[in-house]
């Protein structure tokens, strides 16, 4: 059984049998290959623009003989996705930016739930995926060392949702969560320091959004 980080571990659980999988981004496919030994699914497409990290990704597939099981292929973001009948991406360890690069075309229109994992400007992220007609199910905090990722489960469902701008900023889920308070209270500190340089009104308004949560969040530890 490969052994691979708690970081992408952590996505296993927003995939079933069912998902028609590509794996965008797959480096050496280490994630694809525990989904498969682990019986969460049996088939995967793993797709990198890197042919050198792709073949990374080859030779582990050939390493473990998964090559009935994992298809890799040479290509950008999501653009070889209708070949294979994709309905759900995966892309996980990179920055909300490149995420958007890499799904920002004609296919996404095709698919049904992305499976993200993102380490900074998670409300441009979150923007995206509503403008594009997705609804954010469910928020991770990861951490990885020194950085935090955020997980983000977003699929197409009977409505289209609506969030406030705070909530683009700092998560519809991650909120209502009692277990993230410290990473809130870290949030507070930041924002409280930019207030003290700046004593931006918009920034006032973050922190007493940051200070209502923190309140909610330590009453539903209590309960």
């Amino acid at each position: 059984m490969i052994k691979i980080s708690e970081r992408l571990k952590s996505l296993a659980k927003y995939i079933n049998s069912q998902d028609n999988l590509m794996d965008v981004g797959c480096d050496h496919a280490l994630l694809d290959i525990y989904l498969v030994q682990s019986g969460v699914i049996n088939k995967v497409v793993v797709c990198d623009v890197n042919s050198n990290a792709l073949q990374n990704g080859i030779n582990n597939i050939e390493k473990y003989g998964l090559t009935n099981n994992i298809i890799p292929v040479l290509g950008y973001g999501i653009e070889k996705a209708n070949t294979y009948n994709i309905d759900t991406v995966l892309i996980s360890g990179l920055g909300s930016k490149t995420i958007i690069d890499i799904l920002n075309g004609p296919n996404i229109n095709y698919m049904y739930k992305l499976i993200l994992q993102s380490n900074n400007n998670h409300y441009e992220l979150r923007k995206f995926l509503v403008e594009k007609g997705f609804t954010i199910f469910d928020e991770e905090i990861i951490k990885d060392g020194k950085k935090t990722y955020i997980n983000m489960l977003a699929a197409r469902g009977e409505y289209t949702a609506e969030y406030s701008e705070l909530e683009y900023e700092f998560g519809p889920i991650l909120t209502k969560d009692p277990k993230n308070l410290d990473y809130f209270k870290e949030l507070l500190e930041t924002q409280e320091d930019l207030l003290f340089a700046s004593k931006s009104d918009e920034i006032r308004t973050k922190v007493k959004y940051l200070e209502q949560i923190i309140d909610s969040l330590v009453n539903n530890q209590n309960i």
